[in-house]
């Protein structure tokens, strides 16, 4: 059947009830990455087959489909592949500092991290494809903001 020849659409109305589903939540990439925190690095996970880096690193590879175990340490530069721009809070109220948020892809690894962007404030020339460095912590715990946030690196 080809789509032309299609003339109606169906909708069925029904509900999903999740608590039947068995959900599998993968912690060892978050306490992976938590670790590399720790020593100001960003750890992940190589699936031997196919090369693909994952941070936080699953178990298993999702092209793949088979258990990774290869740590790898991923660069602490990266490049911005998408970015949002907060003006207003969720009311709509005019932030007093705008709020920048980023996803970079660090070098090394072929998934994303998100992240605010400081000490830019002309949102209007963030592009995609900007380079981009972690900033840490002075004094690392082993936490999600160990990662303080992202900053430009200067061009030259």
């Amino acid at each position: 059947m080809k789509v032309e020849e299609l003339k109606e659409t169906k909708e069925i109305y029904f509900y999903w009830d999740l608590s039947a589903m068995k959900w599998k939540i993968e912690a060892d990439g978050l306490v992976l990455l938590m670790e590399g925190f720790k020593e100001k690095k960003v750890l992940g996970r190589q699936c031997h087959k196919c090369g693909t880096v994952y941070v936080p690193g699953p178990t298993y590879c999702r092209k793949c489909h088979i258990d990774i175990y290869r740590i790898v340490e991923v660069k602490n530069e990266g490049t911005i592949g998408a970015f949002t721009v907060n003006l207003a809070d969720i009311r709509g109220n005019p932030l007093e500092e705008i709020s920048i948020v980023v996803c970079v892809k660090l070098d090394g690894s072929d998934s994303w991290l998100m992240g605010r962007l400081e000490g830019w404030k002309d949102w209007k020339k963030i592009k995609s494809g900007m380079r981009v460095k972690v900033e840490w912590s002075d004094k690392p715990k082993g936490t999600l903001s160990d990662l303080l946030n992202f900053k430009l690196i200067e061009e030259k």
